[in-house]
C-alpha cells in the first residue's frame, strides 16, 4: 500500500498521508488476499480537482466496506492512477493497474475522451469497468454493437441524452426561450451542446450562441462578450473543472442580467460559490445533493465530516455510488468472477446515494426516473437551495 501514495504526486500531503493510514491493507494486518481495485482519475491537469474528489469518493466507499467486513470477506485494497485527462495515459494506465497491480475491476475515468481510452484495455482484460462520470454515447453504444467484447462495462452516471434531458426539464420550467452554450473544449461538451439543442428544439427554447474554449489555456474575454451580446434568457456552462469559476468571473464583470447554469462540478463548491457574484441566479446540475433524500443527506455528512468540505454532489457522489455497486454486485456473484459479477450487474437493483440503480441493455443506469432523477440547486448567501425538480 506505501506505493499508492507514492504514486499521487498531485493530492496534498495531508491527504496522501491519510490515504497511507486509512488504507484497507493495513486495518486488515494478516489477510493476504486482498481485493484490489483499480482507480482512474486526473489528479494533475485541468480537471484535478474533480479528479481528486473522485478518488476521495471511492476512497471513502472502500472504508465504509472495510468497516462492514470487507466483500465476500476481502480486504479491498485500492490502487489509483493519475490519467491527466490524456486519452493515451487512461489507457497505459489501465493497463498497468490491470496487469501489473492486478486489479480486479476499475472505476474511471473522469473524461470521455479518458474513458473511450481504457475500455478497450478494461474489456481485453475481461475486466468489469465502472463508469461513474463520462457520459459520452459511444461507451454505452459499444456495449450494445459488441456486447461479447464489452459487456463488462457499465456506466452508473448520466448519458448524454439523460443529461440533455434533466437541463431542458429545468430550462422549460424558468420559461426560458433564448439560451447561450459555453463550455470547455472537451468531447462530453460538445456532444452535450447538440443533444441539448435537439431536446429543447419540441419546447421551442433555441440556442442564440455556442463557443468553446481551450480547457488548458483558456481565452475568456471574446466568448463572454459574445454571448452577452446575443442577449440569451441564461448562459449553460459546461465545463466541471476550475475554469468555470474565472469564466463566471469574467461574465459577472460585464453586469449583464445574466443566470447560469452549471453542469456541475467546481460550482458545485460551496467554497467556490463563496467567492462568487449570486446574483443573478448562478443554478449547478448534482447527480444528488444534502436534503434531496435521507441518503444523500447522510453521505453528504460523512463526506464532509472526513474531508471537511461539502461533496459536489456529482465527481465526488456518482463514484461513490460506482464502488458501492460494484462491491454489491461482488457480493451477489457470491465471488470475484468478472463474468458473474456482470450477470450481477445486469440482473440487480442496486440503492445509491443518488437514487435506485437499473441498468438497460446498453448498460447505462437509467436516470431520468422517480427512482434515479437528480437534482438543481440555487446559491444563495446563506448556502443553497434546491430548485429542481419541485418539491
Amino acid at each position: 500500500m506505501p506505493r499508492l501514495a507514492a504514486r499521487l504526486p498531485a493530492l496534498s500531503f495531508a491527504f496522501a498521508a491519510f490515504l497511507f493510514l486509512a488504507a484497507p491493507g493495513y486495518a486488515a494486518a494478516g489477510e493476504s488476499d486482498p481485493l484490489r481495485i483499480g482507480v482512474l482519475a486526473p489528479l494533475s491537469g485541468p480537471f484535478a480537482s474533480g479528479g481528486s474528489a473522485f478518488l476521495q469518493a471511492v476512497t471513502l466507499a472502500v472504508t465504509r466496506a472495510n468497516a462492514e467486513g470487507g466483500v465476500l470477506g476481502r480486504t479491498v485494497e485500492l490502487v489509483a492512477a493519475d490519467t491527466q485527462g490524456r486519452v493515451e495515459i487512461a489507457r497505459s494506465e489501465a493497463l498497468r493497474l490491470l496487469s501489473r497491480e492486478n486489479a480486479f475491476a476499475l472505476i474511471g475515468a473522469y473524461l470521455s475522451e479518458e474513458t473511450v481510452g481504457a475500455i478497450d484495455a478494461a474489456s481485453s482484460a475481461r475486466a468489469v469497468l465502472i463508469v461513474p462520470v463520462a457520459a459520452t454515447a459511444e461507451i454505452t453504444d459499444r456495449v450494445v454493437r459488441e456486447y461479447g467484447r464489452y459487456r463488462y462495462v457499465f456506466r452508473v452516471g448520466y448519458s448524454i441524452d439523460q443529461w440533455a434531458g434533466m437541463m431542458a426539464a429545468f430550462l422549460s420550467g424558468r420559461k426560458i426561450r433564448r439560451y447561450a452554450f459555453v463550455g470547455a473544449a472537451i468531447r462530453w461538451n460538445r456532444e452535450l451542446a447538440g443533444a441539448l439543442a435537439k431536446a429543447l428544439a419540441p419546447r421551442e427554447i433555441l440556442p442564440v450562441y455556442e463557443a468553446f474554449y481551450s480547457p488548458r489555456s483558456p481565452v475568456f474575454e471574446p466568448v463572454v462578450l459574445a454571448a452577452v451580446g446575443k442577449n440569451p434568457d441564461i448562459l449553460v456552462l459546461g465545463d466541471p473543472g476550475a475554469s468555470s469559476v474565472e469564466f463566471v468571473k469574467k461574465l459577472r464583470e460585464t453586469g449583464a442580467p445574466l443566470p447560469i447554469l452549471s453542469v456541475g462540478g467546481t460550482l458545485g463548491d460551496a467554497r467556490v460559490a463563496a467567492t462568487l457574484p449570486l446574483s443573478p441566479p448562478l443554478y449547478v446540475q448534482a447527480a444528488a445533493w444534502k436534503g434531496s433524500s435521507p441518503e444523500a443527506t447522510g453521505y453528504a455528512e460523512l463526506f464532509a465530516a472526513r474531508y471537511g468540505y461539502a461533496p459536489v454532489g456529482y465527481s465526488d457522489t456518482l463514484p461513490y455510488d460506482a464502488a458501492s455497486i460494484l462491491f454489491a454486485a461482488i457480493r451477489t456473484a457470491g465471488k470475484a468472477d468478472s463474468d458473474a459479477v456482470v450477470t450481477a450487474l445486469e440482473a440487480g437493483v442496486f440503492p445509491g446515494v443518488a437514487g435506485r440503480y437499473r441498468f438497460d441493455r446498453s448498460h447505462q443506469a437509467t436516470w431520468g426516473t422517480p427512482d434515479l432523477s437528480g437534482v438543481v440547486v440555487q446559491w444563495e448567501k446563506d448556502g443553497s437551495r434546491i430548485v429542481f425538480p419541485a418539491r
